[in-house]
């Protein structure tokens, strides 16, 4: 429409009266679809923040009702989909705190532990694979001609079942203390600081 106004405004053929009323008449075409145009516009915007919202499916994922206490450690890492992409997700591993019975100590121990894999730290409860403790074996380096892809830092989470789960950090040092936890929490680990997790 402005376009169209710049031309009638602009053209020598287009004087006088003609000119006043053709510009009037594309003034008012435009104040009269202001309001749809918003409208419009205001259909768009919500449909594409719920189609954000929703759009993101952790696949396997599961809502769950205890996510444990304490979070031990966390961070956002690369891992692995089954079509061999590198996808950011949220790692974490989480327990709940316990005092012993026969009261050798106050310090609480841990216990259900669970390595818990979703897109944020705010889906954790609603969208989230956990792989409880129990059911890890280890976490090792995977180096580069076995990750697929030749990409560095890359880790492996064996599980007792048979699966493994890679994950890429993002410098050696990382994936190095992302085994450490994980390992510590199997009571397999160098810097093993605490008692080994109760699973029942």
């Amino acid at each position: 429409m402005s376009g169209l106004l710049e031309i009638v405004q602009s053209q020598p053929i287009f004087q006088g009266h003609l000119r006043d009323t053709i510009s009037a008449q594309i003034q008012q075409t435009k104040l009269s679809l202001k309001p749809e145009r918003r409208h419009i516009r205001s259909l768009m915007d919500k449909s594409s923040s719920v189609a954000t919202t929703h759009s993101v499916v952790l696949e396997g994922g599961q809502q769950v009702s205890n996510v444990g206490e304490v979070t031990v450690f966390e961070g956002f890492i690369k891992k692995q989909s089954q079509c061999v992409n590198w996808k950011r997700r949220y790692l974490c591993i989480r327990a709940e705190l316990y005092h012993s019975e026969d009261g050798d100590s106050n310090t609480p121990k841990l216990r259900n532990a669970t390595l818990f894999l979703t897109i944020s730290k705010e889906t954790l409860a609603q969208q989230c694979i956990p792989t409880p403790f129990s059911d890890i074996e280890d976490a090792f380096p995977v180096p580069l001609k076995y990750t697929g892809t030749n990409t560095p830092h890359v880790f492996a989470v064996a599980c007792t079942t048979g699966k493994r789960m890679l994950f890429q950090a993002k410098s050696d040092e990382e994936r190095d203390i992302w085994m450490a936890n994980i390992q510590d929490m199997l009571g397999i680990g160098d810097n093993y600081p605490y008692e080994q997790p109760n699973y029942l």
